[in-house]
């Protein structure tokens, strides 16, 4: 399905009424793509993912979901912070999607199980979130996300939490999960080295409300599991990456 956004623009509050946080954004995600967003702090990636998601109305300019839908669900957001229920477990967490469309048990089982297993959160299935580290409980964040059966995926910044190793086995497992499953998904990072190995195609916003600065091609085969991060389509699109981040503060 493609995202496409047309001279998006959001203030709290309303125009003329609050902060603006967006303005002008153009933006085109192709269907079956992996799209990053890069920038500085405070520049407004995770409103524009609330805004594709649903969860607030642009004060200007258009979001458009284009395309068949085969997924259950159009948008799933996997927020930066894992905001579990902490009344319920691990697995009930995960599965929550399935659990309240009422699926039958057995597919409810399968879908809970798969995902629970592959975030590597097996043995940790029946116990309360309050008992996880906060790297578990990311991955049982990002592992809702993918099991909410949808569209587009939007995930903003779902490895910020993560030590280094258990960063790159998600990154592999999400590339693996994407080769199966080639759904749209927008990612937002702070880390261009993860944006330029994950995503088709970067996006870069600037400091303070306006377009956004440049797109950047990644020009490296996929699958990307195993790829040496001195690929020089990495190398290249890392550069560009970097020098429209420094033009931003300009």
């Amino acid at each position: 399905m493609r995202v496409k956004i047309r001279r998006l623009g959001f203030a709290y509050g309303g125009a003329g009424a609050g902060a603006l946080v967006l303005s002008g954004i153009d933006l085109d995600v192709a269907p079956g793509s992996v799209h990053a967003i890069v920038g500085p702090n405070g520049c407004g990636k995770s409103t524009l993912l609330r805004i594709v998601a649903g969860l607030e109305a642009p004060t200007t300019g258009t979001v458009e979901l284009i395309g068949p839908q085969s997924h259950e669900n159009k948008t799933a957001l996997v927020f930066q912070d894992p905001r579990l229920l902490p009344w319920w477990t691990v697995e009930r967490n995960v599965a929550i999607s399935a659990e309240f469309s009422e699926k039958p048990d057995a597919m409810y089982k399968k879908i809970r199980d798969f995902h629970t297993s592959r975030m590597g959160l097996s043995r940790f299935r029946n116990q309360k979130p309050d008992t996880l580290s906060l790297g578990q409980q990311t991955m049982a964040g990002l592992g809702r996300g993918i099991a909410h059966d949808a569209e587009v995926l939007l995930l903003d910044e779902p490895f910020a939490h993560l030590d280094a190793l258990n960063r790159r086995k998600l990154q592999e497992e999400f590339e693996t999960h994407w080769q199966v499953d080639p759904r749209t998904i927008l990612l937002v990072t702070h880390d261009v080295e993860e944006a330029v190995m994950l995503a088709d195609r970067v996006s870069v916003m600037r400091h303070g409300p306006g377009p956004l600065i440049d797109t950047i091609e990644v020009d490296a085969e996929r699958p990307r599991v195993g790829i040496s991060p001195v690929h020089p389509g990495l190398r290249s699109a890392t550069g560009w990456v970097w020098e429209a981040l420094e033009k931003g503060w300009r």
